[in-house]
Formats: C-alpha cells, sequence, structure tokens
C-alpha cells in the first residue's frame, strides 16, 4: 500500500527563502520513495512562482488564498476546511516551520485526527532565528510548546541544530536528517563562465543566496579586498533585502577595484548551476546558518567552500577536509580567503574533498533511505 504523506508550508514563494527550497527538495525524495505526496500552503503570488511551477512534478498542490491577516499569520477559514479535508486522508504529516498560523493549525489538526506529524524547523528554533521577534514569540509560547509537544519528532539537517533548538519545554525528540541535493556532474568552466558573462582567467570567489544581514556580505567584501589580486572577481548573486543590496553596492563601488565586484541579482537554477561551475571559490561568512543550500551545491558542484564557524553545516565538513571554516572577522576571513585562492593544489583538494562528501551524504538514495526509516519508526511506535 503506497504511503501518504501530507507537507504543509506557509509559503512555497521565492522570497520564502531557504524553506521553500527544502520542500522542494524533500518533493524529490518522497517521489523516489514513491509515496503519495501532497502539498498543501498558503498562495501568496507576489512572493514570486519559480519554485512553486516546479512542485507539480512531485507532489499534488493544494493552494489556499490567504485571509485577512498579514505576514506569518496569514489564515483563513478556507484553510482550516482544507487542513480537516487532507489530514485524515494521509498517514502522515510533515510540518514544515513553527512560527506561523499554517503550522499552528497543521499541527493541531493532526492531533484532532490522531495522525502522526513531524515538524521541520529549518532553523527556525535555533537561539539566533528566536531574536527576531522575541517579544511575540515568548508571549505566544504556549502555541509553539503544543505544536512541538504533538509532534512525532523534530527534524534537524545538523547535529549543531538539534543540540541548540529550544523547544520551549515541549520535550521534544529530536532527530537528524540532511537536505538532499542533486548530484549531477559540473559544466566545464570555461564554458560556464563564457555563459555568464565572466573573465576566464581570473580567479572567481561567489556569493549565491538572499540578500540579508545575516548573510556576512559586508564581511565577504572586507575579506575579498584582503585577498584578492588584479584580475579576482566577487560574483554576489541573490536577491532580497532591497535596501541592503543598495548598501551593498554603494561600499563595493567606493572600494578600490570596485568593477572586480559583479552583482547579478536573483540566479534561477540553469544560472545558478553556471555560477557554481564556473567559481574557484564558494564564500559564506553568515552570521548565523543552518544547513544552507546553496553551501550544498556549491559542495557537489566540486567548488571549494569558505564558511564562518556559524554556518553549521561546516561541523561536517571541517574533519573531512571537504571546507574551510574561518572566524568571522576581516583579518581572518581575509587570510582563508587569501589561502585558498593562492594554493591552486589545496583548493582543488578542498573541492573534491567536498564533492565526495556531498556525494556521499546528501544523495537523494541515501537522504532517502534515512527519511523512509524515520517514518518507519514514527509509524510503528505510533500504532503500537
Amino acid at each position: 500500500m503506497t504511503l501518504r504523506v501530507l507537507h504543509a508550508v506557509a509559503s512555497v514563494g521565492d522570497s520564502y527563502g531557504g524553506v521553500a527550497a527544502a520542500v522542494a527538495a524533500l518533493g524529490g525524495v518522497e517521489a523516489r520513495l514513491r509515496h503519495d505526496a501532497t502539498l498543501v500552503t498558503v498562495h501568496r503570488p507576489e512572493e514570486g512562482g519559480r519554485i512553486l511551477r516546479d512542485l507539480p512534478l512531485w507532489f499534488d498542490v493544494e493552494l489556499v488564498p490567504p485571509g485577512r491577516l498579514a505576514g506569518r499569520f496569514h489564515g483563513s477559514a478556507r484553510l482550516k476546511s482544507t487542513l480537516a479535508r487532507l489530514v485524515p486522508q494521509h498517514d502522515l504529516v510533515v510540518v514544515h516551520g513553527v512560527f506561523d498560523f499554517t503550522a499552528h493549525l497543521c499541527g493541531r489538526t493532526a492531533r484532532q485526527y490522531a495522525v502522526p506529524y513531524l515538524v521541520w524547523p529549518h532553523g527556525s528554533l535555533d537561539p539566533y532565528d528566536l531574536h527576531k521577534h522575541a517579544w511575540a514569540k515568548r508571549r505566544l509560547a504556549p502555541l509553539w510548546r503544543e505544536t512541538l509537544a504533538g509532534a512525532a519528532a523534530v527534524v534537524c539537517t545538523t547535529a549543531r541544530e538539534a543540540e541548540r533548538l529550544v523547544d520551549f519545554g515541549a520535550g521534544s525528540r529530536r532527530t537528524v536528517l540532511p537536505l538532499p541535493v542533486p548530484t549531477a556532474a559540473p559544466d566545464p568552466r570555461a564554458v560556464a563562465r563564457r555563459a555568464c558573462g565572466l573573465p576566464e582567467d581570473g580567479r572567481i570567489v561567489l556569493f549565491l543566496g538572499r540578500i540579508d544581514e545575516k548573510k556576512g556580505l559586508p564581511l565577504l567584501l572586507a575579506a575579498f579586498d584582503r585577498a584578492a589580486r588584479p584580475g579576482d572577481v566577487l560574483v554576489v548573486a541573490g536577491a532580497g533585502d532591497d535596501r541592503l543590496d543598495r548598501e551593498l553596492r554603494t561600499t563595493a563601488a567606493a572600494r578600490p577595484g570596485a568593477g572586480r565586484v559583479v552583482f547579478t541579482g536573483w540566479a534561477d537554477p540553469v544560472r545558478r548551476r553556471d555560477l557554481l561551475a564556473a567559481a574557484d571559490v564558494f564564500a559564506l561568512l553568515s552570521d548565523n546558518e543552518n544547513f544552507g543550500v546553496a553551501v550544498a551545491e556549491a559542495l557537489v558542484a566540486g567548488v571549494a567552500v569558505l564558511v564562518s564557524d556559524e554556518v553549521y553545516l561546516g561541523d561536517e565538513l571541517a574533519p573531512e577536509g571537504a571546507a574551510v571554516v574561518t572566524p568571522r572577522d576581516p583579518a581572518a576571513a581575509g587570510r582563508a580567503l587569501r589561502d585558498l585562492l593562492g594554493d591552486d593544489r589545496r583548493r582543488r583538494a578542498v573541492g573534491a574533498a567536498g564533492r565526495a562528501w556531498a556525494c556521499r551524504e546528501l544523495d537523494d538514495g541515501r537522504v532517502g533511505d534515512r527519511y523512509r526509516q524515520l517514518v518507519k519508526e514514527v509509524l510503528t511506535r505510533w500504532s503500537a
């Protein structure tokens, strides 16, 4: 009998960030396992539809129009009735996120119909993230505790996320399962650089992701200034916070060698692949990062990865020689980047080790086996 799994998330709009990308990646796992997977989400067209367009490849998608409330607590009577219809039809529910109406209502509906559910917080229960809207999160703690206490397990993507996770006293069972990343061979570098309009003979440092305060982009600009030689290029590919984007462009234009910093805006999947194939070093110097889908994509592409010591995935990569981890200060980050750029042999070794690690740990089949085992354990305990 085919297992029926319902995924619920507040949004799969492009501006929702890594959560929407993670849901899409997990859809591929569900398809690989031949589960009958459904996705229910509140549909806000203004958040962008690139990710949404591909979701029907893996899910039966139910789009619910938003109610009158704005922000993360948007919801409606239609969402309530949709969940009341869908939840009893499924063997398992996967709730993505914590601090929104969709997650709370989905957990409550699953408990009402005695359907087991997993909560995938995607880093939202990390102490760093809890500082955002801290007052509201503390005041509404009973709601979050209710959702987490009723879950069969809280799924984290890294060990450090599981260790630091704040569950508001729910006593949640925690398990670690990384997100899958397709492991196709990277494109030839020269072809990719021509496609991106980048110089074929320079060294290219790439940032790929949301333009956001926590991503450490001012630190990356400072580190690049210290590490770069004439002809080197820093590519900043992404969109998000328009104010920060303008500030970064202004800062880069005022620095020596301003023409060596290129801002590309949002990169679609084809351009992301080209940029990764073109890069010598992928750099993410975040103030806080649980997993980092772009980090995983860079590993698969065989690019040497440089991350800050607050990118949790670095805990698993550094012992394997699969990434370089640096403290978050300009001098240390500049030295780490300069060392990588200046040593071709080491850079290739880090890139090769990163790809080997990703192909072993993030492959759809490997992640799918671990997910299948988790689901089996949950359903066995639930029926006991």
